[in-house]
């Protein structure tokens, strides 16, 4: 037995040699095939001649797009994307195209060219343009019909009217607050007030309910109206400036030139806008109102009020409102304009500011 066992057992250690070598050898093989897969080659083939990287358009204007060969190859085809939509399938014979921008949003643009040769990868190129407005903006003046008293120490940050009653935030921290205030008097009858850790910002009531932001915190908080009791607290990601809503949408600004469309339940932005005149993006975008389809704007630092085309971005006028507040009423504390309020039923419209005094009722007329 003895004699049989010593025979095996190097028959054994020869075969699991030979088996783990096998394997090891099988491994080493599959691993070099598998470096040795050839990338796909990029396809090099064409230029953007036009329009320059940055170029500056008003919208209406037609982008005329022109491509050149890179060399002696021809691509098959070059797909052309205009704000994230195709557009046009270019093929060598003619590498040009204009694009309309009658309908195109506002500000950086981006324009992307996409060509391919075979199975190449295909090659991709990206220019931006820069669309304002082609609208010149319509100048409004104003005149005062009424004047109510205001709480000089509320840093009015959104305001809204509603069943005969204003609806205030007011800002700084330790001193935010939510307000539902009487029209005639200015009389404080229902207040919350926020966290000291908390600058109240813009306000709208949508679905009863109403809606604050904050300016730094990326949070906001939705009340009862009748209770002020807060229901819940919802989440963004930018600063919270302004706050209004087109009946369908929350629309909120965050101080830049982009206003931002939200779906109310979780805040989800589901688009943007930016706003720009006929010169320039239009920045410092404070508190809003939503007023017969128009965006209107308190312009930060400014006496002004600007009405946007919420489909566009384009200002369509501006509503100059400087010298509206008497020098008998200024104190230190006093600070910028800052508050629309519509009443869409007797078709008001009042406006105050950050620690003013008084509230106005004013009506609107262009300017000769």
């Amino acid at each position: 037995m003895m004699r049989y066992l010593q025979f095996i057992y190097p028959l054994i250690f020869i075969f699991i040699v030979s088996c783990n070598g096998s394997v090891k050898s099988s491994d080493k093989n599959t691993s070099k095939t598998a470096r040795e897969i050839p990338k796909k080659e990029t396809a090099k083939l064409v230029n953007i001649a036009g329009p320059a990287d940055g170029k500056e358009y008003s919208s209406g204007d037609m982008v005329n797009l022109k491509l050149s060969l890179r060399g002696e190859r021809y691509p098959d085809s070059v797909r052309v994307f205009f704000d994230g939509r195709a557009v046009a399938t270019l093929k060598a014979q003619n590498l040009e195209y204009s694009i309309e921008t009658d309908s195109a949003r506002l500000g950086k643009i981006p324009l992307k060219i996409v060509a391919y040769e075979g199975d190449k990868r295909p090659q991709t190129l990206i220019h931006f343009i820069n669309l304002k407005s082609d609208i010149n903006p319509v100048l409004y003046s104003y005149r005062v019909i009424n004047e109510y008293p205001h709480d000089k120490s509320a840093y009015t940050q959104g305001l809204l009217y509603h069943n005969g009653y204003f609806y205030e935030s007011t800002g700084q921290e330790g001193k935010s607050s939510l307000r539902k205030v009487d029209i005639e008097t200015g009389n404080i009858l229902k207040i919350h007030n926020l966290e000291s850790k908390f600058f109240g910002e813009g306000l709208v009531l949508f679905g009863g309910k109403l809606f604050q932001l904050t300016w730094k915190k990326k949070v906001g908080f939705v009340y009862d109206i009748q209770t002020f009791e807060e229901i819940k607290r919802v989440h963004y990601t930018t600063q919270g400036w302004g706050l209004t809503s087109d009946g369908e949408h929350l629309i909120m600004s965050d101080g830049t030139n982009k206003i931002y469309f939200l779906e109310p339940e979780y805040f989800t932005v589901l688009y943007s806008i930016e706003v720009y005149d006929n010169k320039n993006p239009v920045w410092q975008l404070n508190e809003l109102e939503f007023i017969n389809g128009e965006i209107w704007a308190n312009i930060y630092t400014t006496d002004r009020i600007a009405r946007i085309d919420p489909l566009t971005g384009k200002v369509k006028a501006y509503i100059n409102l400087s010298g509206i507040l008497a020098g008998r009423y200024h104190h230190t504390e006093l600070a910028e304009l800052n508050g629309i309020a519509w009443d869409s039923e007797n078709k008001r419209l009042f406006i105050t500011g950050k620690n003013w005094p008084r509230m106005f009722e004013i009506r609107i007329f262009k300017r000769q």
